[in-house]
């Protein structure tokens, strides 16, 4: 018969010592909550606590089960600590089981032939492989076909992840303490959305900042606040896995004036403006900002190194590129923590489509952001050597064509980039170029609607 197990738990509060206060979640009188883009977050738990003058036990229940407990700090006025030990074994089936080898438990089961209830004291002997050893009077039993009651629950074994704490009060009393960890299982990213206007040359940006709690602690009516930048952290600890996962909550909290960002160092700090809940297994979005009439400017480029053994490239097309300037006078001037901006556009019936996305890294006020959406369909180049002259052994010059075609009904400009050799020398070109680096020339061609136009350069190498 397959072993049925139903967990009878009695005499909770047997977990803790005579002496040990619980300081509960619903003790709690504040919440901050800053999250870094390197899946860890600083948690202030401020919490009333009565205390005794002298030695006093203090559980705070209800803490991140991804705790640092190397980084934990209690303060508070007139307190010293002397001892803290993290508890996240959690009480589950298995636990209980596991923690309860080598003691007596009362095993209860319901004899099918008569209907009676048959209760016996038994051992657990071993706990492996989720199936329990009882030895039960004489015998040994692996399949009990029943229940197992305990009278209590093993020591440090908890219903929540719990940090017990041992401080010295100088004064009895209520006093308000607060709890300072660092977590994993907390994060955020940004994402954009950008609506581009008819003739492409403005936008409408929206921000959105998601929020990811994997810590396996609630944070209700807390003050979150964000941290961008790339913090320098020590890999050497390992997140603990959970226990229990439960499926992911979306929620969505919208902010009409979006977040300030506040200069901390060498990072960015954004605020949440309200106090909001952050639950367990949840991902919460927060607008981060919305702005209109972006000034952005549309470009088509082809770069390519310069081959002198390629004679020939065909049908290259160029790739797509949106660049605004991050400045008050474009609409924006706000730093930009990295993320993902996706691009649309409304077509001839304005239905909104889809027209590439790119990733920012961080970017400062003042800043160019250029994002490559794609490469276009109706623009196309190919290019040719048309001679090559030997004029010593180790000097050569070669003429090039290059001709742009254009499928659209709308005259393009197309930005050709050649990287050369250092020691290059450009000798004739039919449009003047500009020379983006040292070795590196740009031309602006422009390209009529469904027509094409030639490029032509000689160059010594």
């Amino acid at each position: 018969m397959k072993t049925v197990l139903s967990l009878l738990v009695l005499g909770l509060s047997s977990i803790a010592m005579a002496s040990e206060t619980t300081v509960p979640v619903s003790a709690q009188t504040g919440m901050n909550v800053t999250i870094y883009n390197e899946n860890r977050a600083l948690i202030k738990d401020k919490r009333q606590v009565d205390l005794t003058a002298g030695i006093n036990e203090l559980a705070f229940r209800g803490v991140s089960a991804n705790m640092m407990p190397q980084t934990a700090l209690l303060k508070g006025d007139g307190i010293s600590t002397r001892e803290q030990n993290f508890n996240f074994d959690l009480l589950t089936r298995n636990a209980l089981l596991q923690k309860s080898v080598g003691r007596q438990v009362t095993v209860e089961y319901i004899d099918p032939a008569t209907g009676k209830t048959h209760q016996e004291k038994a051992e657990i002997l071993a706990f492996n492989d989720g199936h329990p050893v009882l030895k039960i009077g004489n015998k040994i039993e692996t399949d009990y076909p029943g229940r197992v009651i305990f009278d209590s629950v093993p020591e440090n074994l908890r219903a929540q992840p719990t940090l017990a704490i041992t401080l010295v009060s100088k004064k009895a009393g209520a006093d308000s303490l607060e709890l300072d960890y660092l977590t994993t299982g907390l994060s955020w990213k940004a994402d954009y959305v950008a609506k581009l206007n008819a003739d492409e040359t403005k936008m409408n940006l929206n921000g959105f900042v998601t929020l990811t709690n994997n810590s396996g602690a609630d944070y209700k009516q807390a003050l979150l606040q964000l941290v961008a930048g790339d913090v320098n952290v020590v890999s050497e600890y390992m997140e603990r896995p959970r226990m229990l996962l439960a499926k992911s909550a979306n929620a969505l909290d919208m902010v009409a004036d979006g977040m300030e960002a506040e200069a901390l160092t060498d990072f960015y700090i954004y605020t949440v403006p309200h106090k909001t809940d952050l639950l367990s297994n949840q991902t919460k979005q927060v607008a981060l900002l919305s702005v209109a009439d972006v000034g952005v400017k549309k470009t088509y480029e082809l770069n390519r190194p310069f081959s002198v053994h390629q004679t020939e490239r065909k049908n290259m097309k160029p790739d797509i590129y949106v660049s605004f300037l991050n400045t008050p006078q474009n609409g924006l001037g706000k730093p930009l923590p990295k993320g993902t901006i996706r691009m649309y556009k409304e077509d001839s019936k304005e239905n909104m489509q889809f027209i590439g996305e790119d990733r920012i890294q961080h970017i400062a006020d003042g800043e160019n952001v250029r994002l490559r959406l794609g490469t276009s369909f109706n623009l196309t180049a190919d290019m040719k050597r048309t001679a090559l002259n030997k004029i010593s052994e180790k000097t050569q010059i070669a003429s090039y064509e290059v001709v742009f075609k254009n499928g659209s009904d709308e005259n393009a400009e197309i930005e050709l980039t050649l990287g050369f050799p250092d020691d290059f020398k450009l000798l004739d070109q039919s449009q003047k170029g500009e020379r983006v680096t040292s070795n590196t020339i740009m031309w602006a061609v422009s390209v009529p609607a469904k027509g094409e136009a030639r490029l032509t350069y000689k160059v010594q190498y």
